[in-house]
């Protein structure tokens, strides 16, 4: 009897689908939106010691004026110190749209620097903006 339950718990066990990760990856559950006029590099993600940062897209809009928007990360002040380009620059024209998101994130920034310091995440914009920006990431 005991082999005949141990037999039905096994095939039962297996029939459950698995539902610690979906099949496409990492999930991004927080964003940061902000409309900033020109500034060379802004923190805007702080690197926590043991997460990740992983990016599942962003939207970048310009407003009445053209701007650049781009990513870079490092450490230090707004990424001063080894500060390393993510997303390169982009050129937005007046009333300028880019939207690259997905539903999984697709890049993550290292967790910490040689020295083990955390990597914050940061945003170059340039232009008389401003320009919103919107990134979509998860941390963990």
């Amino acid at each position: 009897m005991r082999k005949l339950l141990l037999a039905l718990l096994l095939v039962l066990a297996s029939a459950v689908p698995a539902a610690a990760q979906p099949p496409g990856g990492i999930v991004c559950n927080k964003f940061f939106a902000v409309s900033q006029a020109a500034v060379v590099l802004t923190k805007i993600i702080s690197g926590v010691a043991g997460q990740n940062i992983s990016l599942c897209g962003f939207v970048y809009n310009s407003g009445a004026a053209t701007s650049t928007v781009g990513l870079s990360y490092g450490t230090g002040t707004n990424c001063g110190t080894g500060t390393t380009v993510f997303v390169p620059v982009v050129s937005l024209p007046i009333n300028g749209l880019l939207v690259d998101k997905g539903d999984f994130a697709s890049m993550g920034v290292p967790t910490v620097n040689g020295s083990g310091v955390p990597i914050d995440l940061c945003l170059v914009t340039t232009g008389t903006g401003p320009a919103v920006v919107v990134i979509h990431y998860a941390q963990f």
